[in-house]
């Protein structure tokens, strides 16, 4: 009995072993695909049919990797050449570009025995697209003096009188720059992803003898200027029915009581797609707590879309609903490592495909359309995850538990038709801050990342209405210097993106 027990026990060793392995194995190869794979999330196998629940249905709608923070990455192989995009004629290309018009004359405007020409007419030839470099200069600014001998003057003062002119206000006290000169500055931080330092070689060439430090200090003093306007931007978005949220991780290397190689968050909440006023909102906190959340989705009242993440529970609203890209994520990697995982995978594709036939439907029709058409599908895949044994370590298993752990916000889909199937329209969001993120990497106090998300938040929020984010700052820091600029709230509204489209819409 001894002896059968002891191989009992090795068996027992050697099949937790074995397991461990291949859970270690999968981590690995993850890790590899990672480093060194594309960004992609398609659905490739060598079989195109493998994946297909019917045959006139596509192998995968996800034919393009999404905007996401952090995504899963594949090593793809070729099933066939990818469809070139239709290339923009000449006349599409500079259809948005200002047109003058240039005439070329006849040199000596006499034919070839001395006589005049006649103009008859003129012939197009072709067209060319000009570009006038960047250039800085400066202003000496006067005030004028005067004085004043009337009877009037004299008798009010005493003797003759002295007058000057308004005295101009600056934008920053102690500062030459111009709101033209921040507002390029920062776009090209925010929205071109080109670093302050990276700046300061071009601000140098055109002869401003400026440092990284200077820049830094007017990105921080600008964003302290606009800052009643961001937090007005937060309220706005509380009101909404529908939000989505996210968060990606940043750093701050000067974080009172934490250390420099520590992570803080990049809170992003943002108006649904089909949304009139579009909104992005990007929030600075040192951690992930549930404090942190509560505090920025405090006063909300609608619904909103997220990941799985426990503390999106604690937020107090209306209700929540979930994330299929997240889901579907974690059964692509599975996928990888276990034939199993393609099941469940092919029925979110499926989910997919169908939400593509109701993309302009409005949010009560698409509310419908799911409950008679979707529902089987989802039913389907929960019946699916209830057959399918899975090691809890396992990418499979985790993904198995993710999703089972969302099931009641998934389910919530079928009746918000207001919501995509996916957060894909916030994480799109996030991506933003991720490339300028690779960029500057850190923020080097808690100002500088409070900077980061006011002026993240202005240019996305532009952006999503369709202006131009350069203007719109110019716009808004050159209303924000004027002298005694202290507006009331409803002045303010005039300044939020949403309000500058519409009049810009008024105007045209």
């Amino acid at each position: 009995m001894e002896q059968e027990k002891t191989r009992e026990e090795l068996i027992a060793e050697n099949a937790a072993q074995a397991a461990r392995i291949k859970e270690l194995e999968e981590m690995l190869q993850d890790l590899q695909r990672k480093i060194f794979g594309t960004k992609s999330e398609k659905s490739v196998s060598q079989d195109p049919d493998q994946l297909s629940l019917f045959e006139d249905e596509p192998v995968s709608v996800f034919t393009e990797s999404e905007l996401t923070d952090q995504q899963s990455t594949q090593e793809t192989k070729k099933t066939g050449q990818k469809p070139q995009k239709r290339r923009k004629s000449q006349a599409e290309q500079l259809a948005g570009l200002p047109v003058s018009a240039h005439v070329y004359h006849h040199e000596s405007g006499l034919c070839p025995f001395g006589h005049p020409l006649k103009v008859i007419g003129k012939k197009f030839v072709g067209q060319k697209v000009h570009y006038r470099p960047a250039k800085l200069w400066v202003t000496k600014e006067f005030i004028e003096n005067y004085s004043c001998d009337c009877e009037e003057c004299f008798a009010m003062a005493g003797k003759t009188a002295f007058y000057s002119a308004q005295r101009p206000e600056k934008l920053l006290p102690g500062s030459p720059v111009t709101p033209e000169l921040l507002s390029n500055i920062v776009y090209q931080k925010y929205s071109l992803g080109t670093p302050l330092y990276r700046q300061l070689s071009d601000w140098q060439r055109l002869n401003w003898k400026t440092s990284e430090s200077t820049l830094a200090r007017l990105v921080v003093r600008g964003a302290q200027i606009v800052q009643p306007l961001y937090n007005l931007l937060h309220r706005e978005l509380l009101k909404a029915l529908y939000l989505q949220g996210d968060e990606t991780v940043i750093q701050v290397l000067r974080e009172p009581g934490k250390k420099p190689t520590s992570e803080s968050r990049m809170w992003v909440m943002r108006t649904i797609q089909n949304a009139d006023d579009q909104g992005v909102f990007y929030a600075y906190r040192p951690d992930r707590s549930t404090k942190s959340a509560q505090e920025l989705y405090a006063g909300f009242a609608g619904v909103l879309q997220c990941d799985g993440y426990s503390v999106y529970s604690a937020v107090n609203c209306q209700d929540r609903v979930g994330c299929w890209a997240h889901v579907r994520r974690k059964f692509f990697d599975a996928a990888k490592h276990d034939v199993r995982a393609k099941e469940p995978l092919k029925l979110i594709d499926r989910m997919f495909h169908l939400e593509k036939q109701w993309r302009d439907l409005d949010a009560s029709a698409r509310a419908h359309v799911r409950q008679v058409k979707l529902a089987p599908v989802l039913a389907s895949f929960w019946n699916c995850l209830a057959q399918l044994p899975a090691l809890p370590k396992s990418a499979l298993g985790k993904a198995i538990y993710y999703a089972s752990g969302q099931k009641s916000a998934l389910d919530k889909l079928l009746q918000y038709g207001a919501f995509d199937l996916s957060n894909n329209t916030c994480e799109q969001a996030v991506k933003a801050l991720v490339i300028d993120r690779k960029n500057f990497l850190f923020s080097t106090c808690v100002a500088g990342a409070k900077a980061n998300a006011i002026w993240l938040t202005l240019l996305e929020s532009a952006k999503a209405n369709g202006l131009d984010p350069q203007k719109y700052l110019t716009e808004i820091l050159t209303a924000f210097s004027q002298r005694d600029f202290s507006p009331t709230e409803t002045e303010l509204q005039a300044y939020l993106p949403w309000k500058r489209n519409k009049k810009q819409e008024q105007a045209a």
